[in-house]
């Protein structure tokens, strides 16, 4: 996975998981990496780009609630 995806990603599950005070600066992070990459591919409309992007990030969703739920309790 190369490292603007990865920080792409992230930035979408933190503004979907964030506290709510935190909400508008990973809105506004997702946003200038997202306009980042569409600058990159002048030809790719971000209806595509999203589309390519989403099934990327439901894994991503998926390996971070698979990372936490194997963590072990506490003790």
């Amino acid at each position: 996975m190369s490292p603007e995806l990865e920080r792409l990603l992230n930035a979408l599950w933190e503004k979907r998981n964030c506290e709510p005070k935190d909400r508008a600066r990973w809105q506004a992070t997702a946003e200038r990496l997202i306009q980042d990459a569409l600058a990159k591919h002048p030809r790719l409309s971000r209806d595509h780009f999203m589309d390519a992007v989403m099934p990327r990030y439901e894994e991503f969703c998926r390996m971070r609630r698979k990372r936490h739920t194997a963590l072990p309790p506490r003790g």
